[in-house]
């Protein structure tokens, strides 16, 4: 497998309708497709945000009423999609938009800030428990560690600006996801592994 860059991403001020991005309305190349009848969308990893993406963009979707007191928390029926796709801005319409959450780009921090960052592109994931077995089914099928989604990494709100999102999707946790890639270093998938809270 290819080398990974160590990246870090944050909740912009701003919205933008392309590149990466969170909440909001979902990209338009999923407008009418039956994932937004169960899911709900919750962000984009821009084209060449890692350099398994290459070309292509990643967006990840959250079953509709997913809820961490459920059964599906682990690989391979865990709650949780993540889909690569060719670069799509956002759909006019707001069918699979998650209420919950505000609508902003998601821009790179410095990768030496000692905050957790909201999204987390390394060779290896931060684990909260400290529990490496929890990553034995996914890595059983033959998939290496991407991105690690950090709850701790939510913007904090002020009295001039509302919270960004309505309640912890993960019990103030993390997902991590992985994937298999081909001979050029390119994601063939994505699949998210597990929650650590």
């Amino acid at each position: 497998m290819t080398p990974v860059d160590t990246v870090h991403l944050g909740v912009d001020s701003s919205d933008s309708a392309i590149r990466a991005r969170i909440g909001g309305h979902p990209p338009q190349v999923f407008a009418g497709q039956p994932i937004l009848q169960t899911h709900e969308y919750l962000l984009t990893l821009a084209a060449h945000t890692a350099t398994w993406l290459g070309e292509r963009e990643l967006s990840v979707f959250i079953r509709r009423g997913f809820s961490i007191g459920d059964d599906d928390l682990e690989y391979p029926n865990i709650g949780v999609r993540a889909v690569v796709h060719a670069p799509s801005s956002r759909n006019a319409e707001s069918v699979g938009r998650h209420g919950g959450l505000g609508s902003a780009a998601l821009i790179k921090t410095p990768t030496d800030d000692e905050a957790m960052p909201l999204v987390l592109i390394a060779p290896q994931p931060v684990l909260i428990q400290n529990e490496p077995s929890y990553a034995n089914a996914v890595e059983s099928d033959g998939h290496n560690f991407l991105f690690q989604i950090n709850e701790e990494g939510w913007p904090v709100g002020s009295q001039s600006q509302p919270e960004f999102v309505e309640e912890y999707l993960f019990g103030y946790g993390s997902v991590y996801f992985y994937g298999s890639t081909d001979a050029n270093g390119l994601v063939r998938e994505v699949v998210p592994g597990f929650l650590d809270f």
